[in-house]
C-alpha cells in the first residue's frame, strides 16, 4: 500500500472529510486531496503534523510497517512517562507519592522543605550527586534545538499552505 492510500485510510478510519482532516492539521483541503490521489507527497513537516494530531505511527505512515496508530496514554501517569521520558524508577516514585494519603503527602512535603531549610542554614551547598545523575547538557541543548526547528518548520508549512487556494 502506498502512502497516498495510507493517508486516505487514516482519514476514513477517523471518519473525517478531507476538509475536516485538513483543518485539524492546518492545511488546505486541496493538499489532502493531492496527497490522496498521489499527485503530491507530503513534506516531512506535514507527516509530523499528521502523526502528532491523529496519534499515527510514523513508521506505518511512511512504510506501512507496524500498527497504524500509536497507543495513547490511559492515565495521567502514562502521559507523564511519555512526555518527560520517565524511567521506571521515576514513574514508581511518582505513583507511590500520589497513592499516599493526602495527610502523609503533606507531611512528606513539609519534611523535604524543612530538610532543605536546614541544609541551607548550615551552608552545606556541596551536595554530592551520584554519577548516574550526570546530564549531558550539550545533548539536552541539541535536542531542544531540534524540537524548536521542527516546530518552526511545522509552523512555516502551515503558513505556506494557508496561502494556497483550494482546488
Amino acid at each position: 500500500m502506498k502512502m497516498k492510500n495510507r493517508i486516505k485510510k487514516i482519514r476514513k478510519e477517523l471518519d473525517l472529510t478531507q476538509q475536516e482532516f485538513a483543518d485539524r492539521i492546518g492545511i488546505k483541503r486541496g493538499a489532502v486531496a493531492n496527497y490522496e490521489i498521489g499527485r503530491n507527497m507530503p513534506a516531512d513537516s506535514v507527516i509530523s503534523l499528521i502523526c502528532r494530531e491523529f496519534h499515527v505511527n510514523e513508521e506505518w505512515l511512511r512504510t506501512g510497517e507496524g500498527d497504524m496508530f500509536i497507543s495513547t496514554p490511559t492515565s495521567g501517569l502514562d502521559m507523564l512517562i511519555r512526555d518527560y521520558g520517565l524511567s521506571d524508577a521515576d514513574a514508581s516514585l511518582i505513583e507511590s507519592f500520589v497513592n499516599l494519603k493526602p495527610a502523609i503527602r503533606a507531611a512528606l512535603i513539609d519534611f523535604v522543605i524543612d530538610a532543605a531549610e536546614e541544609i541551607s542554614k548550615t551552608g552545606k551547598k556541596n551536595v554530592k550527586v551520584p554519577a548516574s545523575a550526570d546530564i549531558d547538557i550539550d545533548a539536552e541543548v541539541a535536542d531542544y534545538r531540534r524540537t524548536l526547528v521542527e516546530q518552526k518548520k511545522a509552523e512555516d508549512a502551515g503558513s505556506l499552505s494557508s496561502g494556497e487556494k483550494d482546488a
